[in-house]
């Protein structure tokens, strides 16, 4: 069928901005909205006149492609003989002069049959949608959409401020002038990318930052864009790539230079603008819409509408067959493709395929007039494939529910590998009581327990995730095989070193004794399961067999299910296979536990043992030392026994630590002693005391403490005792600490009636004296240290109280020589 298409052409004629009074313009008319058939030329007119009552030529008439231009793809040229006419063909803007040979004006005669042989064509084979083409006689370009003129005025480095007054001081034929405020995409491809330069535009937000408003024209105030690089419009915007990005006072909007980002896009600069790509070229003004603007005639459209699919619907068919593809036309009728080899094969909105066993991709064009080129739309033919089913299938079971009636309960899941071949994945499988329950996918039953007393068949319907399907039949039957009667297998296993009565069993070691309880050469294989149910239904089996660890502490009974693994048929089904875990041997160690390398032998012995058992008793070295449930052991260390019972089942080693200890060897050359001074003290070395863990007291065998030091010792004879922590004794040891009475008092009150040193002891030798002398160093007198001591007289006399020195030789047995110095008072 064949449709009309409105094609707006515009013809735009250099001519002065304003006419004089007396001058009137010209009225242009033109038609020809028509159908486009791609790669072929057309007239972009039918009829086209130009009405002028006070001239009868003109300098120009411009032809532009203001809507839909593609270019690299569309053009427009003269065709025929025009001696009279030159053509100009300006890609960029997608327009086409008209104008007289040598510059002189042509007449409208001539003009008017030229424009009547200029035809549009398109080089691409996908061409779509509409094209307008605006007519004029000025130089500004025409869009119908808005009905608006456009005009780029070429001024190097113009401020936008600059370019607002001077585009508000511009006319054209009584219109007034305005930076351009774009609002639609056409308007922003006539004004962007077809322009002749690139410019200011009328936006700005110099009022408030982030908020960008029409500053000029009809749309002053409108608000076309919030925020920056990441705003939004609520209308229409045209921003480059990451624009507006605001760098540096940038907030006025520019039309972007043709090599920068989205051809024909905005991007925003400061009022001067900035250098190279970015320094202002000029500015585009907008000439319509203001008030008190005079209507007129001086431009005309027209419009070409290629026609497209719109809507197509796929289809598709399980298994092989004929499909049904749909497609619907903006225009004209759809014809049906071979896509591969481009043949035509029909006409009309519907296609019905021949019969296919592939997926088929066919092509639908939208064609007006027989038009056989055009954007050709891929319509797909789908064949899914039938799920591969086996049918009929047998699906057998043991009767093992106590009653030999024929009828047991089947796991129906079971059937999902036999009737797919073992390729059951991605199918959605349901059972059913009829074949039209079935096909219908109604009445589903639910696969367990699904006994063969309600039905001996059901109908398997197997449904991939295209919904396609295919059913199958199985037939259900009770098998008539069976172990012997009150066949028992047992494995036994001790308990682990944790006494609770599981332990983990290896099932398969089983499962050739009952294998052997059916003939050979029947493809058998054995599964366990924890309850009757589970065996009949073939559910929760224990997996995986060789690591299996009982439920039921100590005994517990498994159930064997044997099969076949040709076809799943049940052979014997029951209680047959039992586990136990004996107990392992428990008991204690008793004893004492420190042994006194000075006392008797400690005795260790089994105590409190939960059977009778088998005992072996080993040293720290892993010696056996005794078979017997006690041992006597003469050494400290870690003493093991183990116990094994009659089913061979052995404890883990119980441990028994004894402590060796013994009472001190002690001796002076184990005591270090710091005499004669203001803080005397005693230092024991413990490591020769021996192998117990020792306390120290000194002067007392009651009061203990835990280091082998004491400071703070007078002088004179003392008792140091060691004792053992661990009860093996004390030892004793007298110790002498030098130093000497700091006064003496010879009153006659038997206190302090003499002085001399002490803490002598016999390892000094009886030639040792102390000499004593006045402060002025007469000698007094010398006494032995082992005597009874000075008794404040000299010669008989008793001696005035006063401080007296002294010089004290000690030598020890050995022959060392130890002189020892003071001084002390006499009092009276």
């Amino acid at each position: 069928m064949s449709k009309k298409i409105s094609v707006l052409i515009i013809f735009c004629v250099q001519a002065i901005l304003t006419y004089g009074q007396a001058n009137v313009p010209p009225t242009i008319v033109a038609d020809g909205n028509q159908m486009y058939c791609p790669l072929s030329q057309i007239n972009v007119v039918t009829n086209f006149d130009i009405i002028d009552p006070d001239d009868t030529e003109i300098e120009a008439v411009y032809i532009q492609i203001s809507t839909g231009y593609d270019m690299g793809n569309d053009l427009l040229s003269l065709t025929g003989a025009h001696p009279n006419i030159v053509t100009n063909w300006d890609a960029n803007q997608g327009k086409l002069t008209l104008s007289g040979v040598g510059g002189v004006n042509v007449s409208y005669t001539d003009l008017i049959a030229a424009v009547l042989d200029v035809v549009y064509e398109s080089t691409s084979d996908t061409v779509s949608g509409e094209k307008y083409f605006s007519f004029t006689i000025g130089d500004a370009n025409y869009l119908p959409s808005t009905g608006h003129y456009y005009q780029y005025v070429a001024d190097l480095g113009i401020t936008w401020t600059d370019a607002r007054q001077a585009a508000e001081n511009s006319t054209y034929f009584g219109l007034q002038g305005y930076l351009a405020t774009i609002t639609s995409t056409e308007e922003a491809q006539l004004t962007g990318e077809q322009a002749a330069g690139a410019g200011w535009i009328g936006g700005t937000d110099f009022e408030t930052e982030g908020v960008w408003k029409w500053a000029t024209g009809p749309e002053e105030g409108t608000v076309f864009w919030n925020g920056g690089i990441n705003g939004s419009t609520p209308n229409f915007a045209f921003w480059n790539t990451n624009e507006p990005n605001n760098q540096g006072n940038e907030d006025y909007a520019h039309i972007t230079a043709p090599d920068v980002g989205i051809t024909g896009s905005w991007n925003d600069l400061p009022n001067g603008g900035s250098i190279d790509d970015y320094e202002p070229k000029g500015y585009i003004v907008e000439y319509g819409g203001m008030p008190g603007d005079p209507i007129l005639d001086i431009s005309a459209s027209t419009m070409i509408t290629i026609p497209e699919i719109v809507s197509v619907t796929d289809n598709s068919n399980c298994g092989s067959g004929t499909v049904m593809l749909e497609a619907t036309a903006s225009s004209g009728t759809v014809i049906w493709f071979d896509a591969d080899t481009g043949v035509q094969l029909s006409v009309g909105d519907t296609f019905v395929t021949p019969v296919l066993n592939e997926t088929t991709t066919y092509l639908a064009m939208a064609s007006v007039d027989g038009c056989l080129e055009g954007n050709k739309v891929p319509v797909v033919a789908t064949i899914y494939s039938l799920p591969t089913v086996q049918s009929p299938v047998t699906l057998k079971n043991c009767d093992e529910d106590g009653v030999a009636d024929g009828f047991t309960d089947f796991n129906l899941n079971e059937l999902d590998d036999l009737v797919t071949n073992n390729n059951s994945s991605g199918f959605d499988i349901t059972y059913h009581l009829s074949q039209n329950d079935a096909e219908f996918n109604i009445n589903q039953q639910a696969a367990f327990p699904f006994n063969n007393a309600q039905s001996a068949t059901v109908y398997v319907r197997i449904e991939g995730g295209n919904g396609c399907y295919e059913v199958a039949t199985a037939n259900l039957e009770v098998s008539t095989t069976s172990f012997q009667d009150g066949f028992l297998h047992t494995i036994e296993q001790c308990d682990d070193d944790v006494a609770d009565g599981f332990n983990t069993f290896n099932l398969s070691e089983a499962s050739q004794v009952f294998l052997d309880q059916f003939p050979s050469g029947q493809n058998l294989s054995v599964h366990y399961y924890s309850s009757l149910n589970d065996a009949q239904l073939e559910q929760n089996e224990i997996l995986p067999q060789t690591n299996y660890t009982n439920q039921t502490a100590f005994l517990e009974t498994i159930y064997v299910r044997v099969e076949s693994d040709d076809n799943g048929d049940c052979f014997g089904i029951g209680p047959h296979l039992r586990l136990i875990v004996h107990p392992i041997p428990e008991f204690e160690i008793e004893g004492e536990t420190v042994y006194c390398s000075n006392g008797d032998p400690v005795v260790l012995e089994i105590v409190n043992p939960n059977g009778n058992y088998q005992y072996e008793w080993t040293d720290q070295s892993g010696t056996v030392i005794s078979n017997l449930t006690s041992v006597e052991v003469t050494s400290g260390g870690v003493y093991s026994a183990t116990a094994s019972s009659g089913f061979n089942c052995s404890s883990p080693p119980v441990t028994f630590l004894v402590l060796e200890s013994s009472v001190a060897d002690l001796d002076m050359d184990d005591i270090t002693i710091t005499d004669f001074t203001s803080n005397n003290t005693i230092t024991i070395d413990p490591s020769g005391l021996g192998v117990g863990d020792y306390e120290y007291g000194l002067n007392t065998s009651v009061y203990y403490q835990d280091e082998p030091y004491f400071d703070q010792v007078a002088p004179g004879e003392h008792i140091l005792f060691v004792r053992d922590k661990n009860g093996c004794g004390v030892a004793a040891l007298e110790i002498y600490v030098l130093g000497f009475p700091k006064f003496f008092s010879p009153n006659d009150d038997l206190y302090n009636q003499t002085w001399n040193i002490k803490g002598f002891s016999e390892s000094y030798s009886s030639r040792s004296l102390v000499h004593i002398f006045d402060r002025y160093g007469k000698h007094i007198t010398s006494i032995k240290p082992s005597g009874i001591g000075w008794d404040g007289t000299f010669k008989g006399k008793q001696l005035p109280k006063t401080d007296y020195w002294f010089i004290a030789e000690m030598i020890k047995l050995n022959g060392e020589v130890r002189t020892l110095k003071g001084h002390f008072s006499l009092l009276r």
